[in-house]
């Protein structure tokens, strides 16, 4: 396995979530090389939840082991939770209106 096979094979995931495609990612996470297995969990984590439940039955069934495929499901939790970035309010010049703070003084 190499990384052009990776990539091939995330390409064919991503489109079609073509099984044999996933596991072929899946194999790649316990490549002994560095590269492939971490270009196989990046194309796992960029398909999420298709990916989070090829990895549970790949756990399931024994075909890997939870220290090879918890950092990737980690991984796709952690972009499910992530919040998407929002805009601040612009004002009339244009500018970012930031938010003012009241500061009170107690004595």
């Amino acid at each position: 396995m190499n990384t052009d096979y990776m990539l091939a094979c995330g390409v064919v995931w991503r489109r079609t979530g073509d099984p044999e495609a996933g596991w072929d990612l899946v194999d790649g996470l316990k490549s002994g090389d560095e590269e492939v297995r971490v270009l196989a969990q990046t194309l796992l984590v960029e398909n999420g939840e298709s990916s989070m439940g090829l990895l549970e039955s790949a756990l399931a069934v024994g075909i890997v082991e939870p220290d090879i495929a918890g950092p990737c499901m980690a991984e796709i939790l952690r972009a499910r939770q992530a919040k998407p970035l929002t805009r601040l309010p612009v004002n009339e010049h244009r500018t970012v209106a930031l938010p003012r703070w009241e500061v009170t003084h107690f004595d």
